[in-house]
């Protein structure tokens, strides 16, 4: 091919958010299949940690943390659009290196879960310049499946309506957000309708290796346990839930355990698998590891020899392909993770969803199992009805997620189409 391509990537990382990471690197498996000559640039908030797990030559990673977009990105994006409106170009060797690489770069996909969404206006000063600056050096930003909106808080609409329009396309993972783009009045040939990312994820799309050997070792011994007679139960919890439930006066780790003990007989083994790990760090930011040492302690307290004997702890650093050899041996997964939930449907596994937005139940209305979701706050949520019921009918379930699963995932695929010119 004449011409190299290089295409940013920015709203994720490798480590930390392991939803995150499903589409990472599922946008860079697609960017390769159109271009398998493409370099790739990420922009990650993690960059030390991204670095040290990639062994891809061909792919930079670039430090996106708030300091780095406030101090090296955007004012010299300005700098350079400003030197533009005076028709002149701003030396690349003027640039510091972030500003100089997303300068040469033919497009900028955003990949940001959420986004301009009320409740979150603290995040707005960061959603606003992942992008912002690309839209300033003249570089095509494409937002890719995600939830955005509602937009009825003044600052949420005013930011939502600077720049949202000045993107190339954006994808709406779901009608709810649909809605939300239409009451914006954002016009039609500006977005479209695409399923998540992850739904087309591939193992062979990993860039990273971690912890294989627990995670092969684990897989095997719940693969034993299925094929003696066993239900396995997979249990996915959130540290932004757990925070959030702390704050409520909710009790998050004591659900699980009532789940655990409440939920079915010796017939039942739980698997607990964290979709966002930081190994090491004790911050509960992008690290439901947190999460699950608190649940540790409960248990250890609540249910004396349930741990290892019913239940099995992850706690460690995992990939998605890892977190996907388990999930797989699961017949239900009860999860707070929002990509706890798509790896569940992906996998023809019946989901049930203690979430926080409106982002999971859009997902779950394609394939007709919104009934299946409930927002951690609602005081007459009955989670453990749910499980049940998930269990009884997982037969029912599994056929009606394979009956919509093909679809979805051919929308998720489509969205990869907005590539072809740009990498052409």
């Amino acid at each position: 091919m004449d011409t190299e391509r290089t295409v940013a990537i920015t709203g994720a990382t490798l480590w930390g958010n392991r939803g995150a990471e499903a589409m990472l690197v599922t946008t860079i498996g697609q960017v390769r299949a159109r271009r398998p000559d493409a370099r790739i640039v990420i922009f990650s908030y993690f960059p030390r940690r991204d670095r040290a797990l990639v062994r891809d030559p061909r792919v930079t990673v670039i430090g996106a943390r708030p300091r780095d977009l406030v101090l090296r990105t955007f004012p010299f994006a300005v700098l350079a659009w400003l030197a533009g409106l005076l028709r002149l170009r701003w030396p690349d060797r003027l640039l510091p290196h972030p500003a100089r690489a997303l300068r040469r770069c033919d497009a900028l996909l955003d990949i940001s879960g959420i986004s301009f969404a009320d409740g979150r206006e603290k995040f707005l000063p960061f959603n606003i310049l992942l992008i912002w600056p690309a839209l300033l050096l003249g570089v095509p930003v494409i937002k890719l499946a995600q939830a955005l909106g509602p937009f009825k808080h003044p600052l949420t609409r005013l930011s939502a309506r600077l720049f949202l329009p000045r993107c190339r396309h954006i994808y709406a993972r779901g009608e709810v957000t649909a809605a939300h783009l239409r009451d914006l009045g954002l016009p039609a040939e500006k977005w479209s309708l695409a399923a998540d990312i992850a739904f087309v994820y591939d193992p062979a799309y990993s860039l990273t290796e971690e912890n294989e050997a627990q995670v092969n070792a684990l897989a095997a011994r719940l693969a034993e346990l299925r094929a003696a007679g066993k239900t396995i139960v997979g249990l996915v919890p959130s540290s932004l839930v757990h925070t959030a439930s702390a704050k409520a006066g909710r009790d998050y780790a004591g659900l699980f355990v009532q789940i655990i003990r409440d939920l079915g007989g010796p017939e039942m083994h739980f698997v607990v698998v964290p979709n966002a790990t930081r190994q090491g760090s004790p911050s509960f930011a992008n690290n439901d590891l947190a999460a699950i040492a608190a649940l540790r302690e409960r248990l250890i307290a609540d249910l004396p020899g349930a741990l290892g004997e019913r239940v099995d702890i992850v706690d460690y650093d995992l990939n998605t392909a890892g977190s996907r050899r388990l999930f797989a041996q699961c017949d239900v997964i009860i999860t707070s993770r929002f990509h706890g939930m798509i790896s569940a449907l992906t996998l023809g596994v019946p989901p049930v969803v203690i979430g926080w937005s409106h982002k999971y139940a859009e997902v779950l209305a394609e394939f007709g199992l919104e009934r299946f979701a409930v927002d951690f706050a609602d005081p007459k949520a009955d989670v453990l009805s749910l499980a049940r019921a998930a269990l009884t009918e997982r037969d029912a379930v599994r056929q009606q997620i394979a009956a919509h699963l093909e679809a979805v995932r051919a929308s998720a695929a489509a969205q990869f189409a907005c590539l072809d010119d740009l990498l052409a």
